[in-house]
């Protein structure tokens, strides 16, 4: 569901793009409207998706919230600054148990990502019908909060993290805009050598990874839905 958004969101993003210019157009009846933002504040809320690793065990799924404050410099392009948090769903694994009990439960973990980065405006200063689509990239760390219930040796502490994105702004009024927003964050995962290690409890069995198959470490990634609501803050 939320990659089947996640690409809705891109083709209308797409869409929109081709109001770059304001040919044929009188003032008056234009499709096209100034975007007077210099700068903003920007709060989102939506889900985290995406896979567990290779091994199952890291964190994603899960609700998550942001704050951005952005600034315009130049006339498509938008710098920002973001906290997210979002409360994750972490498999919790036995590695010395045989495969088919290794896997007992789950926890909930959660994660503080520091975000920066740049978005481009498709429509310039302006919005086509109210609509202003962008593109854009950010980067930063993600840093998972304890848990007790773990004991396999995984961690997911500090974890430099990047965010390609795709959106949409709607413009109802000058103070006021929506956005409908995808993120494909991504973010590495390491494991420690005992998932490679012959299951202590089930000697004979399959290890959770395999060494001639997998690595200690992949990149995982993370289809996020955004849907946030902006207060212009200066003009």
């Amino acid at each position: 569901m939320v990659r089947s958004l996640f690409v809705g969101v891109t083709c209308l993003s797409l869409l929109a793009a081709p109001a770059l210019a304001q040919v044929g157009h009188v003032a008056e009846d234009s499709p096209y409207q100034d975007m007077r933002i210099k700068q903003a504040l920007v709060f989102y809320g939506g889900y985290l998706s995406g896979d567990h690793g290779s091994a199952g065990v890291g964190p994603s799924a899960g609700p998550m919230g942001a704050v951005q404050w952005e600034t315009r410099v130049g006339a498509p392009s938008i710098l920002y600054l973001g906290v997210a948090f979002a409360n994750l769903e972490r498999p919790l694994v036995k590695p010395s148990d045989p495969p088919d009990s290794r896997f007992f439960g789950a926890a909930r973990q959660g994660v503080v990502m520091l975000n920066a980065g740049a978005n481009l405006v498709l429509t310039g200063r302006k919005t086509w019908r109210g609509l202003a689509p962008y593109i854009g990239l950010g980067m930063g760390m993600a840093f998972g909060g304890a848990v007790p219930e773990d004991s396999s040796g995984f961690t997911f502490k500090s974890n430099f993290h990047i965010d390609p994105t795709v959106g949409v702004q709607i413009h109802p009024s000058p103070r006021l805009h929506f956005r409908i927003e995808g993120r494909g964050i991504l973010w590495k995962l390491k494991y420690p050598t005992t998932f490679f290690d012959d299951p202590v409890n089930a000697p004979g069995t399959d290890p959770l990874l395999n060494e001639f198959l997998e690595t200690d470490s992949d990149w995982t990634f993370h289809p996020t839905l955004l849907f946030g609501i902006g207060y212009t803050l200066r003009r």
